[in-house]
């Protein structure tokens, strides 16, 4: 934060979420695998589309995009004093799931910013995590802000998560996650009325990543 505030340069925040997934991981016991790393180009920004199950998704993602990546999250983690701080210095956006319009002005606000400081976006397109481990309804929000910035669309499935989630915290066991990358949805030529379209292009490619592991 200090580092951020003091240079001016959003982008550190890079190093330091890539550390604090790499610490998180080692304290729970968690072996990360990365898959389809190659759908990736080094110095391209992307829409990860992730599905969402366990409070390491986040950390994780980290270190398997390693590139400074922001999070669009829900409004209630800003009333976490020190959270709040240290996203809004990130520039991470928070979003109102239940007023589209605020939500909607929240995201316009994140994409003028990024022509100041460009980076990856994820944002997960159930909204909030699972309860059983299942895929929950996808909400447009990932494919509404492709569209409206033309960046391509990562589907990104995460096995393994929910598995740990459910074990105690600091079991002794060595648990395996797995963060597998699609193939970018190209968004640069798609219309508002696509919105649906592209929604369920992410959700059948995360089925299918997932069901291939």
């Amino acid at each position: 934060m200090f580092s951020i505030l003091l240079s001016k340069k959003k982008s550190n925040f890079k190093y330091y979420g890539i550390q604090w997934g790499k610490t998180l991981g080692k304290i729970m016991r968690i072996k990360l695998e990365v898959i389809g790393k190659e759908n990736l180009q080094p110095d391209k920004n992307y829409i990860f589309a992730p599905n969402h199950s366990s409070v390491m998704d986040i950390p994780l993602l980290f270190v398997a995009v390693n590139r400074y990546l922001v999070f669009v999250a829900k409004k209630e983690l800003g009333r976490i004093p020190i959270f709040k701080t240290i996203i809004k210095v990130a520039g991470f956006v928070l979003v109102d799931r239940k007023n589209n319009k605020n939500a909607i002005e929240s995201l316009e606000k994140l994409r003028s910013d990024m022509d100041q400081s460009p980076r990856s976006v994820a944002i997960f397109p159930e909204g909030t995590r699972s309860r059983n481990g299942e895929l929950q309804d996808f909400k447009k929000g990932a494919a509404i802000f492709g569209i409206n910035t033309g960046m391509p669309i990562i589907p990104v499935a995460i096995t393994g998560s929910y598995s740990w989630w459910k074990k105690s915290f600091f079991s002794k066991d060595l648990n395996i996650i797995k963060i597998i990358f699609g193939d970018p949805i190209d968004t640069k030529n798609s219309s508002y009325e696509d919105r649906n379209k592209i929604t369920m292009s992410i959700k059948n490619e995360i089925i299918k990543l997932a069901n291939e592991q």
